[in-house]
């Protein structure tokens, strides 16, 4: 039986373990060359590049390893004490999100040699195995498959959300993070200087070209025959940041789409308060500026101001930069209604509320009476929908929250217009850092596919930086409804606002909201507690 050789079976009396050796199918190797140790090596490099290496004992490889890969967690960790505003000021600009994904890549492939050298190496001078059976191999080779799955996937994931992150900036927001400006990033509000209260021109950007004339009457001539105010936005420049907010009837068995929820949301970045403005969608007879009264050929748009929507997005000379020409339109209206100029807009179609909330993943609604909504069908084949919510708090999908936001039939316009600040509110007031990273590809989806602005992107740094500060629990929400509000009654039977007292209420709210509050002890500064859940 001297060197005969038997498969399966050790020769007796052949101990080889003095010197760490051992019998693979007739033939010696190491232990720390076997595939088990080559597998616990790469993993081990995985975790924390060069470590496989020192473990095999190649000690200069693995400390220049480990040496690059501490590099990156001592970078985040700088990073991360600036605070996490600072830190998601950075991830809202397009550059540094390239930037950031070309350092995913190169730690990446860091990572995946380090693992696939693990694997490869040996001490010096060890012998090495000889070829075992092809079953083992493709063991082997699967178990390290496995390990580098492990080690890419949050490089993939990471890699994803950048891209969500990068298109959804560039494609929605306005210019190239460059700087460089576009029609968004540099706008002109133009306001007839009577309609402005004297006390509030301060409210006006520094760099405003301000015309006699403080009169607070409503004006009777159109933008282009009167002083103006011209305001040359550069975001905070006059310390607030304002923005139309425009909900767009569009679905099925809807012609065009009309205005129909109009709220203007004005924040102070010093202070973080945020209010919010409810224009009527039916109010009638009000003034043009100056791009759309020249488009249209009137001053004065007769009809209720949610079809002024629908009516300038057939005149592409008012927003000839590509903007939204019916956005742009009522953004003009809309700042003679307030006296205030107002910088940016958003328009969210119908439809993309139910996809906007769905992504947040619902929005709780406290109400203080039951009720029952029959809604109109939202795409062909469709039926009507019938939902019934109860007193308290109610968890609302997108198709409800969407019904209960639009719905009338058991009260007015008026009503509604509160229903929407609630769920606008509600999303603002209930999300958290955690929950939109969480849902961040569905909700880059949604604003992606719904969501149209000229908000500038070179802006959102500076919003976020100040993310913390923005009062969403303390929001002065206030519509404008009648009586209060309105002065008489169109031709057409439709609201007239009284714009003076509109004004005068604005320019309280914006300067001294606190002195709002005392003279209105009903009011709360959230206008309604109704998107107010305790978790």
């Amino acid at each position: 039986m001297c060197g005969g050789r038997h498969r399966g079976t050790a020769p007796s009396g052949e101990l080889v373990s003095t010197i760490g050796l051992m019998k693979l199918d007739g033939n010696t190797s190491l232990p720390k060359d076997s595939y088990p140790a080559r597998l616990l090596r790469a993993l081990y490099s995985a975790i924390i590049p060069g470590l496989g290496q020192l473990v095999a004992g190649v000690r200069q490889r693995g400390f220049v390893l480990l040496g690059i890969s501490l590099v990156v967690p001592v970078a985040t960790l700088v990073v991360l004490t600036q605070g996490v505003d600072a830190v998601l000021a950075y991830l809202v600009q397009p550059k540094i999100l390239l930037a950031l994904l070309g350092v995913n890549i190169g730690i990446l492939i860091l990572r995946s040699f380090a693992v696939l050298d693990a694997w490869m190496t040996a001490k010096s001078g060890a012998a090495r195995a000889a070829r075992p059976p092809a079953g083992r191999r493709l063991l082997a080779g699967t178990g390290l498959a496995l390990v580098l799955v492990f080690m890419a996937a949050p490089h993939a994931a990471a890699g994803y959300y950048i891209m969500v992150s990068h298109d959804l900036l560039t494609s929605v927001f306005a210019g190239d993070g460059d700087g460089n400006a576009t029609s968004s990033t540099l706008l002109t509000s133009t306001i007839p200087s009577s309609t402005i209260p004297p006390s509030s021109l301060t409210s006006v950007a520094s760099g405003a070209t301000v015309t006699s004339g403080t009169s607070t009457t409503r004006p009777t001539n159109p933008p282009t025959s009167q002083g103006t105010t011209t305001t040359s936005l550069d975001l905070g420049s006059n310390g607030r940041m304002t923005v139309l907010l425009i909900g767009t009837d569009a679905g099925y068995r809807r012609s065009g789409a009309r205005a129909d929820s109009i709220n203007v949301a004005s924040l102070d970045l010093a202070t973080g308060d945020v209010a919010l403005f409810g224009i009527p969608r039916n109010a009638a007879e009000t003034d043009l500026g100056k791009k759309t009264a020249g488009a249209l050929k009137m001053t004065t748009f007769n009809d209720i101001i949610n079809a002024l929507y629908e009516v300038a997005s057939e005149h592409p000379e008012i927003a000839p930069n590509g903007g939204d020409p019916g956005a742009e339109a009522v953004r003009e209206s809309a700042s003679l209604i307030l006296g205030i100029p107002i910088d940016y807009y958003v328009v969210v179609n119908m439809l993309g509320l139910a996809d906007l909330v769905d992504a947040f993943g619902g929005v709780d609604i406290n109400l203080r009476t039951p009720l029952h909504i029959t809604y109109a069908p939202l795409a062909r084949g469709e039926g009507k929908t019938s939902y019934t919510f109860h007193v308290g708090v109610n968890h609302m999908d997108g198709l409800e929250a969407l019904a209960y936001a639009r719905d009338r039939s058991d009260s007015d316009d008026y009503v509604r217009m509160g229903r929407q600040r609630c769920v606008l509110l509600g999303l603002l007031y209930q999300s958290s850092v955690s929950k939109l990273t969480l849902r961040f590809p569905k909700i880059a989806a949604a604003i992606k596919k719904n969501v149209k602005t000229n908000i500038p992107v070179d802006a959102l740094p500076q919003l976020v930086r100040m993310r913390s500060k923005i009062k969403t629990n303390e929001m002065i929400a206030v519509g404008f409804s009648p009586p209060v509000y309105n002065i008489s009654r169109s031709t057409q039977g439709t609201d007239v606002l009284d714009i003076p007292l509109i004004q005068k209420t604005v320019q309280t709210i914006l300067e001294s909201p606190d002195k709002w509050i005392a003279e209105h002890p009903a009011a709360s500064k959230s206008g309604s507690d109704c998107y107010k859940v305790k978790k």
